[in-house]
């Protein structure tokens, strides 16, 4: 694993940080940034993790995308972002775009911990989260529009998602900033805390619940929330009596329903 995203592993709980540690430039997305991002998302998808949080560390989750990156000046590595429209196109849709949507892929809930800058790109892969967690004085913009481009890793979508059609349209088009406070009212934000420490006890203590319930159905039912939004019901519901004809035949069925009726504690196995 590369120095520029780390992997931190909770001593007691099978929660797992992915940080973005590129600190010196407010955690500026670069090509590096994106294949340890890449990576780093591989490697705990594969783990006995229950739990994925992102974060950029104390000061900063991310000032968004490098525009060295985007002007040919990021010396940082040999590669050269292809500018010609259909070589970016092609770029943007096969390789950058794919590694946001591991996030929603991942079958473990994937929470975004926010704090300072939550600028562009940044923002983005905040959206691409499951669940987002910020302090109040954070700051988020995506202020594309004010530098001639809009949105192009996932944006657009998720965020409209998030916020309604027109709140997304204000969002986007004015490249305007606002607080943690104002996110949390749109409804980016599950929650906001005053301070780091009052954000990291609601996020360990959120992580719990989430624990608590079983890995297969956690998995299942996020990849199904996702799969069904905007589409009708009928289709939804077919999803539904698919994943639970699978999850009645698993082990943790059995012992989740077994554990409830005699007012025990389950001990999930994920299978």
């Amino acid at each position: 694993m590369s120095d520029i995203v780390l992997i931190e592993r909770h001593e007691e709980k099978p929660i797992t940080t992915i940080k973005l540690n590129r600190l010196n430039k407010k955690n500026a997305l670069n090509y590096k940034v994106f294949v340890g991002l890449d990576k780093a998302l591989d490697e705990v998808e594969k783990d006995d993790s229950r739990v994925i949080i992102i974060t950029g560390g104390e000061d900063t989750f991310s000032a968004g995308i490098d525009l060295k990156m985007l002007t040919g000046q990021d010396k940082s590595s040999d590669f050269k972002t292809p500018l010609k429209p259909p070589n970016f196109r092609f770029w943007l849709n096969t390789w950058l775009q794919p590694i946001f949507t591991k996030i929603e892929m991942i079958e473990k809930p994937v929470i975004a911990r926010i704090n300072g800058y939550c600028y562009g790109a940044g923002f983005e892969l905040a959206c691409a989260c499951d669940f987002r967690f910020s302090v109040e004085s954070a700051t988020f913009t995506m202020p594309e529009s004010r530098v001639g481009i809009i949105t192009d890793v996932g944006g657009t979508i998720r965020l409209v998602r998030l916020v309604g059609l027109a709140n997304a349209k204000d969002i986007i088009l004015t490249g305007r900033k606002f607080d943690g406070i104002e996110a949390y009212r749109l409804g980016i934000l599950n929650n906001t805390a005053k301070n780091i420490d009052e954000l990291d006890r609601m996020i360990e203590n959120f992580a719990d619940e989430l624990i608590e319930s079983a890995p297969l159905a956690v998995g299942f039912g996020k990849r199904l929330i996702n799969a069904c939004y905007g589409k009708d019901a009928a289709y939804g519901m077919q999803l539904e009596g698919f994943v639970n004809s699978q999850l009645l035949q698993s082990r943790d069925f059995f012992t989740g329903a077994f554990s409830r009726l005699q007012k025990k504690k389950p001990k999930w196995k994920g299978k």
